[in-house]
Parts: C-alpha cells; structure tokens; sequence
C-alpha cells in the first residue's frame, strides 16, 4: 500500500501544498521532538511548533477540536510556550458540544521567532473571561484581485479585499480578520457558460500577511447554460501578480483553486497537534503514535509535491481518478495514508501531500450547487428540494436528473464504495474554509449518487427515509458515505445553511440502522452483528467490509450519537466473536480470512451469515475459505482492518471481550501486523486507549 518512488522536479511556485514541503532534516527533528501533557488545572492539550525560519510576532492559523467541557462558554483559551512566556491566541468558534464548551474552532497565534527545524513546546489553556478586544488588522492600502479573461478577450475583474470585510466574518479578532467573497463569474469571461462561480476567502493578519485562498468551481446545478468553462485567471496581491493558470477546460461539476500569501517576513511555524487529544475530541481515530513513520514514506510523499504535474490546476496529483479500481489504495480508510502519517509525525512533507490532495477532490465532479439550496441563497444539491433526482445519466431531465448530466470526459469515476475523505482531516488541522466546502459537497453527493428506491421515499414515515445511504449497499459504499456525512455534520459551523440537512441524513441513517438491528439479529444467530449489504458472489461475507463499517460507527459513537454506539455494540457480536468461536470449531485465523462463507440463499443486497459457528467453519472447509490455522487466506491488511476495529470498540465500549481478542490477533505475527509495517502505511495504525501519546 506504500506509494511507488517519484522522479523529483522543479517545486511548484504557488503556496499552499508546496509551500510546506521541507527538508528531511527538519522531519527528523519534529518527529523526534515531544509534544508536551498538560499537567495543571486548567491545561488543555499541548501543542509543536516547527520552525519555518519566520520572525516573531508571525501568525499561524490552524484548527482545532475540544473535548466536551474543556473550553466551557464564558471562557478563552491561552496559549504558553512550555520553556518561555505567553503566546498572543484569537479564538473564532465554529460550534460547540452540547453543554456549551467549545467543539471546534479557528484558532491564529502570534508565535515566537524560530529557526528552520527549531521546535518550541506549547500549552493551550482555558481562562474565564473574554477575548481581549483590539483593533483589528487594516486594510489600508492592500489589495487582492482576481481576473479572469475568456476566451473572447474579455476580462472580468474583482477588488476582492473590500467586499470580504464587508461580509460576516469567519475570523475576527485582533491576529487575524478574514471573510469570504462569492460572485458568479460573467458568461463572456467564463467560455460561455453560466455555471462558474468564485469563491475567495480573504484574510488580512497582525504580522502583515495578506492571504488570498481563491477557488474557481464551475458547480452550478439545475439551471440552463451549464456546461465546460474556458478561461485565463489572473491572480494578484498588493498590486503583484501571483499567478496566472490557462484553464482549456474545465468540466461542470469540479472545482480548484490555491492559497497564495503576500508577507514582508518568513512562514510562521508549522503547528503540530496531539493526535491522541484530537481522538479523546471524538475528531480522528486513535493513531499510535508512538511507532512514528517510516523515512522512505515520508520522503515519496515530499518528491510527489514537488514535480511539475502537481502544480498544474484540475490535476488529479495521485489520486485514483477511477474509484471503481480496488485494491491496496493509500486514500482508502477512515482517513488517507498521507493524512495518518501527518497525525502521527506532524512531518510538513505528510502536511503538504494531504493538503495537497485535499485541493485535487475539487476536480472530482461531485460538487453541485443549487442556488436556491441550503436557506434558499445556496446550498449543495440535496434531497429536500429534489426527492426524485438521480445524478446518474439514467436520472432522465429534471426533476429525475441533472439539467445538465456529468460529462463523460472528467477523466474521473467517482464510485461511493471506493471514496477517500480528503477534505476533512486537512480542515480540521488547518481551518481552510474551502476544505469545508470541499468536505460538504462530497457528503451531499453520497445522497443524491444512491438510487431513489433504495434511499427511499421522504414522503414515507421512518428513520432515514429519502436520504438512506446503507439500504442495499455495499457494505464499504455504506461505511464511506456515513463516514462523509457525519465527518460533514460534525464540523459545519452551527448556522451554516447547509447543516440541518447534513445533520439530518447523518442522524436518519444511524435511526435507521438501530431499528433493523433486532430484525437482522434473529436472521443472524450466533453470528448476529453483521451490516447487510451487496456483495458480487453469493455465499461470501466480506468480514473486512465489517470492519470499514466499525471505524465509521466508532467515529460517530465517540462523538455522542448514541444509536451509532448501540450499532457498534451490536457489531462486536461479530467482530469480537470471530476471535473467541475455537471452542464451536471455527478458526480464529479465520476471523480474517479474506471471505467467510455466508448463507447463499440470501436476498439480493442482503449477505447474511451462517446461523452458528460450526456451520460456518465447516462451510469455510469445504469452500475452500479456511487458514487452517496460517494465514493463506489473510494476503492482504485484513489484519490491520481487524486490529482497529477491536481497538475502537476497546476506545468506545471498553469490552473485555474486545480487549482479549485484540491481544490474541496482535500477538499471533498476522500479516502486516509487525510495528515496521505499520510505520511503513499508517493508514490503519489504530490502537485502543491508553496509548502514549505525549511527555
């Protein structure tokens, strides 16, 4: 699963992924270095700043989870360097847990002076009281523009800085002031069509960064004059240009765009955050940190940033355009193999290839804009306001299809059981806003990508109706859109217009399975715990489809859905039962066997286990299925897949039984189960509780 070695080129100009590529040397020292425990009342989680060479007083801007309670309202949190004083921090909350503490927010700091690959400790700490009020940055005499040429000639041109301040803020504060400008861009300047739109967010800093994060996303849906953008942009700061992209062809239904920044002094430092604090948060599952990450890795990925195919706009920079393909894909899992490798070394080489890669699903073409959508100013397509729509080209004219359906020549096949979250990781470290959108337009198109039989009918009284992602899925296809649908729900700010909806689809569909779970369980017997869903071969069970599944019910448990964590529950029947069947003749090797034999008379979309143990075992044996105590059948991370899904029902439910059955597996020398093979692809270094995780 490791990626294959990359050719090195000439660094792409443009800031954002490539800016954060670094020497191996300073990799080294960040992966070595500790992230300090709080300690006092009061602490809340320590953070790392790795050194960019950048003079004191530079603002860095990243995001940040809470646990429930940390951050109460009515409270501030301050920010100290471990072996100096303290740290100017402006907080700008994005919502907040249930009792009122904060959940996630936008949080910019004035740091302290370091050199390339110095790093410093930080302590974050909550204080009763308000944000200090100051004057915020000003725009006196800055500029940002963008200027977009069709292929006619003529130029469309927007001042930008203006109308981003005018807007509601989505910081505010004396470090950091930003606001987001939206405008459709004219047919003439846009290759004729009338579905392309920019969005920019805008930010002005303390330390006199200006920051111009600017997204072309030609995703208007449901009206006519849609179709293939061609256009020149033009891109400048301060009256310099910093950028100009040739754009022959751009397919309705993606998006790109770049961060640039005009600064009179270097980079602020790269903030590292603890991943375990981010697990305790509910944001990310528990990586081991502890193992670190293999050079080797970590060095593809910083070759892979800077070739000259990364720079180019639409470019898929790695990423499997056709989803279909299967196999050992590095994007596959609750978050990409680059996005572990971050949360777990903090290394700027993992940061910019998965922030990278975040920017590359704007060119997948599953972003749809309704304009009418969300609170009736805009929204992603939803089923709401198109019960009957279909985006597949079988969808028919309005109000079964699209008006104008996905070209056949995107270069891209998007397939919900193959998908990557590529966005949400690299918006919670680093609060860009276009991640956000990038995040909630892939979760609205697992909706609307599901057939409208199986999502069922919204007119229809139940859980989940209209917006069922699960029903006769494949049980990775399920596993995947949930896992966007709450990654969505949970980070979308609390008034945002497109939350009710997103909330409301992640909610149905874990109603939905909780009041199935007694019917599947007398279908089930002793192996009751299984998630039905499509499978190509009759009499199969994939147990690792189970496992996908777990990590996506795990997620939405830690964050306080209880009908995910009764799912999940109901689950460890199976998952934790595969381990403990020897005494009724069933092989524990086989618990990850790449198939298990299932009942073959099963339904269509309905692939249902054997009654007990020993009927399975003997059906394993004469399939031809079994391990027979190896591991013949387990040539793949089967293992790995296991191992964190045992891990998370430890995290959430603390089951003995899981703790148990996690030994054995982990103690038995499975494949890809060895510490150097995990360093290798993190993508599934989940552990339980109670790992190290800082000190």
């Amino acid at each position: 699963m490791t990626l294959p070695p990359f050719s090195v080129g000439r660094r792409a100009t443009v800031l954002g992924a490539a800016a954060l590529v670094a020497a191996p040397s300073l990799a080294r020292a960040a992966s070595a270095a500790r992230l300090p425990c709080p300690s006092r009342p009061g602490e809340i989680a320590g953070l790392l700043l790795q050194g960019s060479g950048g003079p004191s007083g530079a603002v860095a801007v990243f995001g940040h989870a809470f646990r429930p309670g940390d951050l109460p309202a009515g409270h501030v949190p301050e920010a100290r360097l471990t072996q100096g004083g303290a740290l100017p921090v402006q907080i700008d909350i994005r919502n907040r847990h249930a009792d009122g503490s904060v959940r996630l927010a936008l949080l910019a700091m004035a740091t302290p002076a370091l050199a390339d690959g110095q790093v410093a400790g930080v302590m974050l700490s909550a204080r009763p009281g308000q944000q200090q009020a100051a004057s915020p940055p000003q725009p006196s005499g800055r500029q940002a523009v963008v200027e977009v040429t069709g292929p006619g000639g003529e130029t469309w041109r927007l001042d930008l800085l203006p109308r981003a301040l005018r807007g509601r803020p989505w910081q505010s504060g004396p470090l950091a002031v930003q606001g987001r400008v939206e405008a459709l861009v004219p047919p003439s300047s846009a290759g004729g069509v009338t579905s392309l739109r920019l969005v920019a967010d805008v930010s002005l800093h303390a330390d006199g960064a200006l920051r111009l994060d600017a997204w072309f996303r030609n995703d208007l849906a449901m009206r006519s004059g849609g179709g293939a953008a061609r256009y020149t942009a033009r891109l400048l700061l301060d009256g310099k240009p910093v950028g100009r992209f040739e754009i022959p062809h751009q397919p309705q239904y993606t998006a790109w765009g770049r961060l640039f920044v005009s600064r009179p002094g270097g980079p602020p430092p790269l903030v590292r955050q603890d991943p375990g604090y981010l697990a305790d948060a509910g944001a990310v599952a528990r990586y081991n940190a502890e193992l670190g990450v293999d050079e080797a890795l970590l060095a593809r990925l910083g070759a892979a940033t800077a070739t000259p195919a990364w720079a180019q706009p639409l470019g898929p920079r790695l990423l499997a355009q056709d989803m279909y393909q299967p196999g050992g894909r590095p994007d596959i899992g609750p978050a990409t193999q680059a996005q572990a490798a971050w949360l777990v070394s903090g290394d700027r080489r993992a940061a910019a290839f998965a922030i990278g890669q975040a920017e590359a699903a704007g060119s997948a073409p599953w972003h749809f804009w309704d304009p009418a959508g969300g609170s009736g100013n805009g929204g992603w397509l939803d089923t709401r306001r198109w019960p009957q729509l279909w985006i597949d080209g079988r969808g028919g004219p309005p109000p079964g299809g699209l008006m104008q359906p996905v070209a056949s020549d995107t270069g891209w096949a998007p397939d919900v059981a193959h998908q990557p979250d590529l966005g949400f990781v690299p918006y919670l470290l680093t609060g860009r806003r276009a991640f956000l959108d990038q995040l909630q337009a892939q979760a609205a198109w697992c909706v609307v990508a599901q057939w409208p039989r199986v999502r069922g009918n919204p007119a229809t009284q139940g859980p989940g109706e209209g917006v069922n992602v699960v029903r006769t899925n494949q049980v990775r296809g399920s596993a995947w859109s949930l896992r966007q649908l709450d990654n969505a729900a949970w980070a979308s700010d609390e008034d945002d217009p497109n939350l009710p909806y997103l909330r409301a689809c992640s909610e149905g569909n874990w109603a939905w399975l909780r009041s199935r779970t007694a019917g599947w369980s007398r279908e089930q017997g002793e192996l009751r715990g299984c998630i039905p869903g499509a499978y190509g071969t009759p009499g199969m069970l994939p147990p690792w489809q189970q496992d996908y599944f777990a990590s996506t019910a795990a997620s939405a448990a830690r964050r306080g859905n209880p009908d995910a964590r009764y799912v999940l529950e109901w689950m460890s029947n199976f998952l934790v039962g595969r381990f403990m069947a020897k005494d009724k003749g069933f092989d524990p090797h086989d618990g990850v066997a790449y198939l298990i034999a299932s009942d073959p008379g099963a339904g269509e979309g309905e692939t249902r286990p054997l009654r007990s143990w020993a009927e399975t075992a003997r059906a394993m044996r004469a399939a031809g299925l079994s391990n027979d105590g190896g591991w013949s059948k387990t040539e793949g991370d089967y293992a790995q897949l296991a191992l964190q899904s045992l891990a998370a029902l430890i995290d959430v439910t603390g089951s003995a039984d899981a703790r148990r059955a996690y030994a054995w597996l982990a103690g038995v020398s499975a494949p890809f189960t060895r510490p150097q093979d995990f360093r290798r692809d993190p993508t599934f270094s989940i552990v339980p509780r109670g790992a190290g995780r800082c000190g």
